[in-house]
């Protein structure tokens, strides 16, 4: 990643470097090695966190012209907010000052001090906008000068109100004792092995919880208890207490990082997915589900919305599958319609991730391949018939190999089906790319090229592939 900075009021520019990047808090470390870029400069001390009525000015560079601006605002609220960056509930102060685009990243000052940075704004609503708050930007620098990028931990627990009287004592709950129900834990998480569906989380980290959920932050301030686990480093201790059959019970939980792509996201990595016989298979991420646009909670299939939002992980599946889209061929005739359907079963054997899916495709000897989705739905291939359309249908399509698994799931299971020894083609390493190099005078290499409206129909998460493949195509380079 190549990034320049300027000074304000200075034309010349300045090569840096990314020294760390979080994507859960959206923030960045950048570093200059030209000791003249800091000459004439006093570093802002990183403030404590502001209070209702405080007022702040946010400094940055907003759409509508090349100059710094700077405007004033109010803290008018500091509570938990959803990243937009990474969709996680982290400490944010609320502003009346105008954010727009160009803003995000700019430092909020109060009384000489770092306050926090600008970084997202409600896009319905006027001058509201937000900053990240000191307690997190302190937090993502301590995991920097620890050498780790592990992010912001979380218990991995959904949970319930207990607000109802007649909940509480059905529950063992006494009227002035508060908590919330545990309905789902996440396999894996923090909280693994320890909560269960039916528990009642009583306190966190020595602090009682409200039967709403909240707890104090500061005199006259409630929060909500997610807090208290996110403002903790990951692999630290964190004591809880429980009510598992109206019996009080203690533990200690050693702290995770939320799952990554579990439904969060990881921006560098490539689009995961598994091509065969023309069923693209990828695994259900927020990201994956994003692809329906911004109201994506609402317009995306409910039942793919309802496993994301119950932690996707269980016991015995890493994670959700999907079928999501079917390229057209006459080898899937009469399930081209098909798209977005959990993938429970591979020939009779429960999915557990989209590399245990490979294995038992991969590994099967009958003549059929069978899936069966979640709602019922089977899709049924001929082995040998898929087999053999295999090749020309990435070929039609423009994908340049069927297969991207990831760290750790890339390693070759099985052989790369890629099209080796044909004429004009050269093949890299299987494990991780393939590319074709052609002969712009054979016209059978011409005609291998996708066409617009092949790719048009390409799945979205393969397009990403297509464009990198186009590239190598066009200048023949070796990788």
């Amino acid at each position: 990643m190549f990034v320049e900075v300027r000074r304000y009021g200075n034309a010349h520019k300045f090569v840096a470097e990314v020294e760390a990047i979080s994507h859960a808090c959206d923030l960045a470390l950048l570093t200059v090695d030209d000791p003249a870029f800091f000459h004439g400069t006093a570093a802002l001390e990183l403030g404590l966190l502001s209070r209702l009525g405080d007022r702040v000015s946010v400094c940055g560079y907003p759409i509508g012209g090349d100059r710094i601006s700077i405007t004033e605002g109010i803290v008018s609220r500091i509570e938990l907010v959803r990243y937009a960056q990474s969709q996680r509930r982290l400490l944010a102060v609320q502003l009346d000052a105008a954010i727009n685009s160009g803003n995000s990243g700019g430092p909020v000052i109060q009384d000489g001090r770092l306050a926090g940075t600008a970084f997202q704004a409600l896009e319905d609503a006027e001058t509201i906008g937000y900053m990240v708050a000191p307690t997190v930007v302190e937090h993502f620098l301590r995991d920097v000068a620890r050498g780790q990028q592990a992010g912001f931990p979380e218990l991995g627990v959904l949970t319930q109100v207990l607000e109802s009287r007649a909940h509480r004592r059905s529950l063992g709950l006494g009227q002035r004792r508060g908590g919330v129900l545990v309905t789902c834990v996440d396999h894996g998480g923090s909280a693994a092995g320890v909560l269960e569906p039916g528990y009642v989380l009583i306190e966190v980290n020595f602090i009682e919880l409200a039967n709403d959920g909240t707890v104090p932050l500061r005199e006259g301030e409630l929060i909500d208890h997610a807090y208290l686990v996110s403002s903790h480093h990951v692999g630290e201790s964190l004591p809880v207490r429980f009510l598992r059959a109206s019996t009080l019970h203690s533990a200690t939980l050693t702290l995770r990082a939320l799952a990554a792509e579990g439904p969060g996201a990881t921006h560098e990595a490539r689009p995961r997915y598994y091509v065969v016989g023309g069923l693209v298979f990828v695994p259900l991420t927020r990201r994956y589900l994003e692809t329906w646009g911004d109201d994506w909670e609402r317009d995306a299939p409910r039942a793919l919305v309802a496993v994301l939002e119950e932690g996707g992980r269980t016991a015995h599946r890493e994670e959700p599958v999907v079928l999501h889209k079917v390229l057209a061929d006459r080898v899937k005739q009469g399930y081209h319609e098909l798209e977005g359907l959990l993938v429970r079963e591979v020939g009779g054997v429960a999915v557990r991730s989209l590399g245990h899916l490979v294995e038992c495709v991969e590994a099967g000897r009958g003549p059929f391949i069978r899936f069966r989705a979640g709602s019922g739905h089977e899709v049924v291939l001929d082995r040998a018939e898929s087999r053999g359309r295999h090749e020309a249908l990435l070929g039609k399509f423009g994908v340049p190999f069927d297969r991207s698994l990831g760290a750790g799931e890339a390693e070759d299971r099985a052989a790369d089906s890629t099209r080796l020894g044909q004429r004009g083609r050269t093949a890299c390493d299987r494990r991780t790319c393939r590319h074709d190099v052609v002969d712009e005078d054979d016209p059978a290499s011409r005609e291998a090229m996708p066409t617009p409206r092949d790719r048009e129909r390409l799945p979205h998460v393969l397009r990403p592939l297509l464009a990198t493949e186009l590239e190598l195509r066009t200048t023949g380079a070796d990788t």
